[in-house]
């Protein structure tokens, strides 16, 4: 699940520390390092589902792999989220792809360790559904055997109350959820400083070209 890069409409928290293209950049190389590392450490089908007709800009610009009116990136499916609240949006992908078990992913833990996306499996062996926290309060993916229309809705979508909500939503409904372990996610300025910490030095090349990619974004950051 994922948004455009469009200047000013991603990653606003980061504009001030960033100009508005400065962190549309940021959205766009997190975005394709995500796709990269679920495509190569996730088996199964992939769907890239965008909140808006089109694509994301790929590398080159607007122009570029998965641009608008362009090919979706490698290995991916593209399709169109749909409107309404990320659960709308969630449940729409969902009825669009089939009615199988589903993992869906947002932008914002681009260096998530392989080990946590192996824990999403093993949850949903005994478990209907499974919920990865992060640190402000949301989750780095939702996961469930079948739709789980009752854990989308109810939902204050982009509030501190996200992963509670939704685990209050399962007792309710009696769906039995797994809590995944927690991770980053990147809101703000001391989020993306932190992960630029976190994979300095990596030796997975993704993360490398990443890291790469986001020196070439700060070294013009506004004074």
């Amino acid at each position: 699940m994922a948004k455009p890069a469009v200047a000013g409409r991603v990653k606003t928290r980061l504009i001030g520390t960033l100009t508005a293209e400065q962190a549309a950049g940021v959205h766009q190389v997190m975005l394709d390092c995500v796709l990269e590392r679920l495509g190569r450490h996730s088996a199964g089908r992939h769907v890239l589902a965008m909140d808006a007709p089109g694509g994301p800009r790929g590398p080159g610009g607007p122009g570029g792999p998965g641009g608008p009116g362009g090919p979706a990136p490698s290995g991916w499916e593209m399709t169109d989220q749909g409107a309404g609240d990320l659960g709308e949006r969630i449940a729409h992908v969902w009825q669009s792809i089939g009615s199988g078990r589903a993992v869906f992913f947002g932008v914002d833990s681009p260096d998530l360790p392989p080990p946590h996306l192996a824990a999403i499996c093993a949850a949903l062996t005994d478990h209907d559904a499974a919920v990865g926290p992060v640190g402000d309060g949301g989750y780095w993916a939702v996961a469930a055997n079948r739709p789980q229309p009752q854990l989308l809705t109810g939902v204050d979508w982009g509030t501190a109350s996200v992963y509670h909500q939704t685990l209050e939503r399962a007792g309710r409904y009696g769906i039995k959820v797994a809590s995944l372990p927690a991770w980053h996610d990147v809101d703000d300025a001391d989020d993306l400083a932190a992960l630029r910490q976190r994979i300095a030095g990596s030796d997975e090349p993704a993360l490398q070209h990443l890291s790469r990619r986001l020196d070439q974004i700060m070294e013009d950051c506004p004074s």
